[in-house]
């Protein structure tokens, strides 16, 4: 059976660019919607872009194995994989048997050929990043060699050049006023003009609840610095004791992180206090062994993102008519589990219409909207 779908896309971030690339790919008639420019706003905009693919949360570690094979098998994802630069990544965490036992679950379930994850010693960590981490830190420490960090506004760019490729439609610059859904299809208004398709996507990150406003989602702040680095490190560092990570910018430059957050309903409502943020990184840099002083910060960048109450993003029909899907909530872990989301998100609209069995349908309900007993939203 080949039926082409009509789906509209909201959102022409990480998330929902690749999403409108995967079904582009799979002949689908597809229209992308930007309120702004494609890449150039929301998350994606101020992302730092790590790839890595352990997480305690075992089912995010899932999702990324899932993207890690999609870039060996899927034309999206060798798109994908083209602005990622598996330099590799350095993961350290407090010393504890929690911790212990889930990096070793992790290794046990997803290191192979294709992806490997290995213990190092602090020594090793100290020689991989070129003395940034220090080799007195007592910390368990995880390396991914093929991990690394991604231009995810140059992912979401491509994503869209291929998606136009396919003849399809990216709109940006488009201000969604209201949807909505009945049991054959879905109405999009932008201003006085009115777009219908079979299906409706919403990834429209921390604006989602702007036009479905029971998501169980909010707003919260992510605060990041760029700073002169007195030692550059060749592979990012997240360090969870500390609450920061290390991102190698080039040219003597890194980006770091805060645990600052502000929440909100959306992304216009949050405060931003950089006489707060400041300090908070160089002292979190300090617990990490990285001696820095407010000279040496050259900007402080707004970041935010959707987040949820469990730290699982959203995947899933919203409304009663199962046309509207979705893709938020992904709590700064977006560019690395993109490519899984829009695979989930393909077979959730096309494996009634192409008599597709889906290989998602037990786990589903893992990133349902209901499990935060939320009423659906469109109507």
């Amino acid at each position: 059976m080949n039926k082409s779908v009509r789906v509209i896309v909201i959102g022409g971030g990480i998330t929902g660019a690749t999403v409108a690339a995967n079904l582009s790919v799979q002949g689908q008639q597809v229209s992308l919607l930007e309120k702004q420019t494609v890449g150039g706003n929301g998350a994606t905009k101020y992302s730092g872009a790590l790839f890595r693919l352990f997480d305690p949360d075992p089912e995010i570690a899932r999702l990324t194995r899932n993207s890690v094979e999609l870039m060996e098998t899927s034309r999206v994802g060798e798109v994908f994989a083209q602005s990622l630069r598996r330099c590799g990544i350095l993961y350290a965490c407090e010393k504890t048997q929690l911790n212990d036992d889930a990096i070793s679950r992790c290794i046990a379930q997803h290191s192979d050929a294709l992806y490997a994850l290995e213990r190092v010693s602090p020594q090793a960590a100290c020689e991989l990043s070129n003395g940034c981490y220090p080799s007195d830190n007592v910390r368990t420490l995880l390396y991914e060699p093929k991990g690394g960090v991604g231009d995810i506004r140059k992912t979401a760019r491509d994503m869209a050049h291929l998606i136009r490729s396919y003849g399809n439609l990216v709109l940006e610059n488009a201000h969604i006023n209201a949807i909505s859904s009945t049991a054959s299809g879905v109405t999009v208004r932008c201003g006085s003009y009115v777009l219908e398709a079979d299906y409706l996507v919403l990834a429209a990150g921390a604006w989602s609840r702007q036009l479905a406003d029971e998501l169980p989602i909010d707003t919260r702040s992510i605060p990041l610095a760029s700073l002169r680095a007195r030692r550059e490190s060749p592979i990012p560092i997240i360090d969870t004791e500390t609450g920061t990570h290390v991102i190698p910018l080039q040219g003597g430059y890194y980006q770091a992180g805060s645990k600052i957050r502000a929440s909100a309903v959306d992304p216009e409502s949050l405060r931003y206090d950089t006489g707060l943020i400041v300090p908070d990184i160089l002292g979190r840099l300090k617990g990490s062994g990285l001696e820095h002083t407010a000279a040496d910060v050259v900007t402080v960048l707004e970041g935010f993102d959707s987040y949820t109450a469990d730290g699982r993003p959203v995947v899933d029909f919203i409304d009663v008519h199962k046309r509207c899907v979705a893709a938020t909530g992904f709590c700064g872990i977006g560019y690395k589990v993109a490519l899984a989301v829009a695979e989930r998100v393909k077979y959730m609209l096309l494996s009634e219409e192409m008599a597709w069995n889906s290989p998602f349908s037990d786990s589903r309900h893992l990133f349902a909207a209901a499990r935060f007993d939320a009423p659906e939203t469109v109507q």
